[in-house]
């Protein structure tokens, strides 16, 4: 028998081996191996097997199968092949995507294994001489752990004041025992979950968890279609997370397991705290900020069956989870859920595939829903499950009022401030009124820009084609794309002038002038800047719900599925921030953060207020997110998308060629758009290629060709064969981006 392999070297195709016949038994699909590859040894996966090989030579045997059983199941190994076929990208690197990095590395074995000290078994005290004294020392020993009981040998030396080597003296004269244990590196330890009593639901979130019980039912019917995606259309604060646990209960009492993806690490705690209280040590977390060790500790619990329930961002797609009957996309909208590298799946679309192949239900929850899935719907694609009020009769929709910063600028030079006279007025009240605010403004750093006012030089990145944000922490420039960093010069480099202007703002600014104008506020700031440390969300966000903090200041991060009752002020500070960026979903996000941070507000018993400052107050996006109408935004904008011929009405894929020599990657691209046009024809249009928005990234100029088509099973695989036969110069690199999130 032969095992078709895939190395972790990223070839794009299997090779043969010969399986070993000590082995014949464990080889199966999906089964992590070690073989020698160009005479060194890699690690790989078993794809398939096979009685025969077409390789001419001698076909060398696998050297090792790590674990006892397949690492990936077959529905893992299926989906990995739909993304590796549908993303345009090789089957290694989708192999990679689905299994951490330190499970990868650390294989079987990582766990770590710790030396404990307990008081020997009453069998084997049997035959020790009671009768021989003990030394002073000796005896606090063992009157101490009899006290404590078993310990980490290290902690027990600490706590008794003495040291290892003296506790392992007694252990060799049978006074003690030392023993071996293995160590679950816990994301959750230290932390306390009390369960809670679940809250009775109302109408409309009876109604919706009847339809996904009702798909999650048909699970156990192999013989039975796959039930299809469900979209589960809710206005903020209606009460989507409470669906969720109800679904999740009644998929664990049907002996299934399920996921729960959320778009942000921000959420996690929050996410974490409401699913570990009611389903106590079967839930389990997978995040790319736990160590390297939890995530491998986490991986092989949920892989064990162990763990029944997994929350987490984009990856946690792909957790082992035994029996699926549930995958959850909560706020399924959000551009967090596409991967920004190879492969570039979209971890939606990836939990949608997943169901089809391990026949379990999948719902997409959002207040604001991206048009792709609105438009599946109303095509009949998904089921539709609406919640069309919020969870509690005493929780009203929060009032919106729109800013006019056109009208603000009286007396200011014609420069609209910063707070609207409005704004200042409501946060003092929330503050006079122990209530909390919080405040939005999806840019980080102090200023965008530091321009000189006499000749207009700005200053930018020498690797990217960007300005450098001005960070007030340091006083220091930073490029926003790669990371460098600079001082801030004294004078304009290129007149000599020496004032610089700070132009624009950002959210460090907004947190300098709220303090400023409210000395008296707890304030704090949540962005990337001050999210860092591996426990930095959750410790900002824990004094929030305390009522340590006044005030929240942040980028994105808090603009969706936090939930705090005391919350009665949503500021937006530049509701057009979004709105002019060359996307042609800008409308669409734009509405989804003004939607989104508005229902952050008024989530208690206490009405909620949103302050909406805009430069355009007409536009559609803002008029239709300050009335919370989803629909007559999706109606407009998808009349739009049709006569343009744009997603969801058709489909897009990105080209980016990007290499050190502008011209040779300009020339190049110019090439490989006109082999795409004559080997697509009239089944694509094509845009491009063009220079890409951010045209210098990391010193690699770049240039992008977008293709829009109707019918991905013809198109996708023409694009596969123009990848493999077309040979890229060395000088220039191309990434391919299926259903990119972004378009120009």
């Amino acid at each position: 028998m032969y095992a078709k392999v895939a190395t972790d070297t990223a070839l794009d195709r299997t090779f043969d081996y010969l399986i070993p016949a000590e082995m014949a038994e464990m080889a199966k699909p999906g089964s992590r191996v070690k073989v020698t590859f160009n005479g060194r040894i890699v690690l790989g996966y078993i794809l398939s097997l096979t009685d025969r090989t077409d390789f001419d030579g001698e076909v060398k045997p696998i050297i090792q199968i790590i674990g006892n059983r397949p690492w990936l199941s077959k529905s893992i190994l299926d989906l990995a092949g739909w993304m590796s076929a549908y993303y345009l990208a090789p089957i290694e690197m989708c192999l990679q995507a689905v299994l951490p990095a330190p499970v990868r590395s650390a294989g079987s074995n990582g766990f770590v294994i710790r030396n404990f000290i307990c008081l020997p078994s009453c069998e084997a005290a049997v035959g020790l001489d009671h009768t021989k004294k003990l030394t002073q020392r000796k005896k606090r020993v063992i009157d101490l752990l009899a006290e404590s009981g078993s310990m980490a040998l290290s902690e027990f030396a600490s706590y008794a004041h003495t040291t290892p080597a003296f506790l392992k003296k007694m252990s060799q004269e049978g006074l003690v025992d030392i023993f071996e244990k293995r160590i679950r590196r816990d994301p959750l330890a230290g932390k306390t979950y009390l369960p809670v009593t679940p809250p009775l639901l109302n109408e409309a979130q009876s109604a919706a968890v009847d339809i996904i019980c009702r798909a999650v039912d048909t699970v156990s019917d192999r013989n039975a279609p796959s039930p299809k995606p469900i979209l589960l259309f809710g206005v903020t604060a209606s009460g989507k997370t409470e669906v969720y646990l109800n679904a999740i209960e009644h998929t664990l009492h049907s002996g299934m397991s399920a996921i729960v993806l959320i778009p942000e690490i921000s959420l996690t705690p929050q996410t974490v705290r409401r699913f570990a209280s009611r389903f106590g040590p079967v839930t389990a977390v997978l995040h790319s900020r736990l160590s390297d060790g939890e995530r491998h500790d986490e991986w092989h619990r949920i892989f064990s069956g162990e763990a029944k329930v997994v929350v987490g961002p984009r990856s946690a797609v792909f957790a082992p989870i035994e029996s699926p009957g549930l995958i959850i996309v909560d706020e399924e909208h959000e551009p967090t859920y596409k991967q920004d590298e190879t492969p570039h799946y979209n971890a939606r679309d990836v939990a949608v595939m997943r169901g089809r192949f391990d026949h379990c239900a999948v719902v997409l929850g959002s207040a604001t829903p991206s048009l792709e899935s609105w438009h599946n719907a109303a095509s009949g694609k998904y089921v539709m499950a609406e919640m069309p009020v919020r969870a509690s009769s005493e929780m009203s929709r929060p009032r919106t009022m729109l800013v006019d910063m056109r009208k603000e600028t009286t007396g200011n030079n014609g420069v609209p401030p910063v707070f609207s006279e409005p704004l200042i007025e409501a946060i003092r009240e929330r503050l006079s009124l122990g209530e909390q605010t919080m405040l939005f403004l999806n840019r980080r750093g102090y200023s965008p820009r530091v321009q000189c006012p006499k000749c207009g030089h700005v200053e930018t990145c020498e690797q990217c084609s960007v300005g450098m944000t001005y960070h007030l922490d340091g006083n220091f420039l930073k490029c926003h794309v790669c990371g460098s960093e600079k001082t801030v010069p004294v004078k304009c480099p290129s007149c000599g002038n020496t004032y610089l202007k700070f132009a624009g703002i950002g959210t460090q600014r907004i947190e300098t002038i709220a303090r400023k104008l409210f000395p008296s506020a707890r304030i704090e700031r949540m962005d990337a800047d001050t999210t860092s440390r591996k426990s930095s969300h959750e410790d900002i966000l824990t004094r929030f719900m305390t009522g340590d903090t006044d005030i929240l200041i942040g980028t994105q991060m808090i603009a969706k599925g936090l939930d705090f009752p005391n919350v009665t002020l949503a500021g937006i500070i530049n509701a057009d921030a979004s709105l002019y960026i060359p996307d042609l979903r800008a409308s669409e996000r734009t509405f989804q953060l003004i939607a989104q941070m508005s229902g952050r507000t008024g989530r208690g018993i206490i009405p909620g207020d949103v302050y909406i400052q805009t430069m355009t107050p007409e536009h559609p996006a803002i008029k239709c997110a300050s009335n919370e109408d989803y629909r007559s935004f999706a109606e407009q904008e998808l009349r739009s998308r049709k006569e343009l011929d744009f997603p969801p009405i058709s489909r897009c894929t990105l080209f980016t060629f990007s290499g050190e020599d502008r011209d040779c990657v300009e020339s190049f691209s110019n090439k490989f758009s006109v082999l795409v046009r004559n080997t697509l024809g009239p089944h694509a249009a094509l845009r491009g290629p063009t220079p890409a928005p951010i045209e210098k990234v990391k010193s690699m100029w770049r240039f992008q060709l977008t293709i829009f088509y109707h019918n991905p099973s013809m198109i996708i695989p023409a694009m596969k064969r123009i990848m493999t036969t077309v040979r890229t110069q060395k000088k220039v690199r191309v990434s391919v981006n299926v259903d990119a999130a972004s378009a120009f």
